[in-house]
């Protein structure tokens, strides 16, 4: 049997050189090495084997980009992302048709995940009902989640089973229509002013997609209500300065062509894509850490599934204090600012 997902992904090509590719459209640096047996790719581990079915499917019709392509990334980027999803909770959004297709989200972990993959109960409303969210470690367990269709991982913002404290603390910043790319890297620059103010160091990613986040990694001492607290009163701040390019209006309706401040997204079991997660947008764009001297130039659709490794190799990952700390303390800001602590909002159902 071929021993294959227990190795360092730099190793796999290179100790196994008979084994099949995988079928690919984008330039990658390894390629991923599988075998095939029938109408399946097959790599093994050990007892662990994962089955990746349909890998010449069409993810991105337009592009002609694949699942294979898709596999692929996850498997080149595992060393850089792991540390970002390292024992936090997934929300799987499931995509089996590719971008253009039908969608559906899974919280429980599906009835044929193998054992081997990891799982964190949770209890989710209070009231003794467990949820068994799935959560990865490795990149075979990577690969398993991207085969069933999971474009994006969206992990949740707290590590472990404690999810009442969140790891840090983030500023979403998402543009209504009407509101242009300009318009979010000035409200970013608006925060970051006010951060800075209180010696406060952040950390900024594009979505992939539209819209940015400014992550603060407080590394699990503060609550939801008391992030939230801090997050609305800067957003306050960051609003009444710019009233007009920013908005913190909860109603739709009410936010015109500007950019919402999401205090919001920072509540228990809420998500969003995880750094160098691939988006369902044109061109297989990636979600991109980025440092406070590149805003001017950044742009959500430079960075996709194969230029993201030019920029790697060259800057590293800018938001590992994120995953790893250094923490950083809000007590004396929160004071300072008098953030009282807030509920989130209740979201319609």
């Amino acid at each position: 049997m071929v021993h294959l997902l227990g190795l360092p992904a730099s190793q796999w090509g290179v100790w196994f050189p008979t084994l099949v590719t995988t079928p690919t459209t984008l330039a990658f640096p390894l390629e991923l090495p599988t075998e095939k047996r029938g109408e399946h790719w097959y790599a093994r581990a050990g007892e662990r084997e994962l089955r990746l079915s349909n890998l010449d499917k069409l993810y991105w019709p337009k592009e002609g980009y694949t699942k294979g392509d898709l596999l692929t990334y996850y498997f080149n980027i595992s060393t850089t992302m792991l540390p970002h999803l390292q024992e936090r909770p997934l929300t799987l959004k499931r995509m089996p048709n590719g971008v253009e297709g039908d969608f559906f989200y899974e919280k429980n972990a599906p009835k044929h995940t193998p054992k081997w993959v990891h799982r964190i109960p949770i209890n989710a409303d209070r009231g003794g009902k467990i949820i068994n969210f799935v959560s990865v470690c490795d990149v075979a367990e990577m690969l398993w989640v991207a085969s069933l269709g999971c474009i994006e991982f969206h992990p949740l913002h707290s590590r472990g089973r404690d999810q009442t404290h969140p790891s840090y603390a983030f500023f979403d910043l998402d543009p209504m229509d009407g509101a242009t790319w300009e318009d979010v890297q000035h409200a970013a620059s608006l925060v970051k002013v006010v951060l800075d103010r209180f010696g406060i160091e952040s950390y900024p990613k594009t979505s992939g997609a539209t819209g940015m986040q400014i992550m603060i990694p407080t590394g699990g001492k503060y609550d939801y209500d008391q992030i939230r607290g801090f997050v609305g009163t800067v957003s306050d701040i960051v609003h009444a300065a710019d009233p007009e390019t920013t908005t913190v209006e909860w109603e739709i309706k009410k936010r015109g062509p500007k950019v919402f401040l999401d205090v919001n997204m920072n509540r228990e079991g809420a998500n969003i894509a995880c750094a160098y997660s691939v988006r369902p947008e044109p061109g297989g764009t990636v979600s991109t850490p980025f440092n406070w001297d590149e805003l001017e130039d950044i742009h959500p659709s430079t960075w996709n599934m194969e230029s993201i490794f030019e920029r790697v190799a060259e800057v590293g990952d800018p938001f590992l204090p994120v995953a790893e700390g250094p923490w950083q303390d809000l007590d004396a800001a929160m004071k300072e600012l008098e953030a009282k602590p807030r509920k989130a909002q209740r979201i319609p159902r």
